[in-house]
């Protein structure tokens, strides 16, 4: 009977664990693809959240209740250097949308400091990502970069530019994320 009912508890331990989800967007192609599904675990089971790992998450827009399956390439301490073109995270380069060419200011490009510089694109940025108190501390200014706070993360489809993520929403707090994605089929 013992055995019966460690069993039982361990098929629903494992069953309230994983979460099946279907995927809408081509935002993660060419590793998941609209129409895939994604298993993915709860993060009280394997707690640590690496770079480059596949999460599964909420935003921070209000009344959006959409799961969202994107790529961490940011975890909290980290840089964001943002280039005109580019993101550099610490030594990793993400290309940006032509949407991002508007946001940095630089000097060979005069025609884009009409729009914002790096410094609001920060303000922006860390001001969507929910209660983040004295959030100015995390703009490093003169290398028109910021840091990412701690518990927070910075996700981004793998398919840069056909994904709506952290670049528009801002960083992800750790306790919007619902679990780890490590199965797609």
């Amino acid at each position: 009977m013992r055995i019966k009912l460690i069993s039982l508890a361990l098929v629903v331990f494992l069953f309230f664990s994983f979460k099946l989800y279907k995927v809408l967007t081509p935002s993660m192609s060419d590793k998941i693809l609209p129409g895939d599904y994604v298993l993915s675990y709860q993060l009280t089971l394997f707690p640590k959240i690496s770079t480059s790992s596949v999460l599964a998450f909420k935003n921070n827009i209000p009344n959006d209740n959409s799961t969202y399956i994107k790529r961490v390439i940011a975890s909290p301490n980290d840089t964001i250097f943002f280039k005109r073109d580019f993101l550099l995270v610490n030594e990793s380069k993400i290309p940006h949308d032509i949407i991002f060419e508007m946001m940095i200011e630089e000097s060979e490009y005069p025609d884009s400091t009409n729009y914002f510089s790096a410094k609001v694109y920060s303000e922006y940025l860390l001001s969507r990502s929910g209660e983040i108190e004295n959030y100015e501390k995390y703009i490093l200014d003169k290398e028109q970069a910021l840091i990412v706070p701690e518990g927070h993360y910075f996700m981004v489809g793998d398919n840069y530019y056909e994904s709506m993520d952290s670049r528009f929403w801002g960083f992800i707090p750790k306790m919007n994320i619902k679990g780890r994605v490590v199965w797609i089929f």
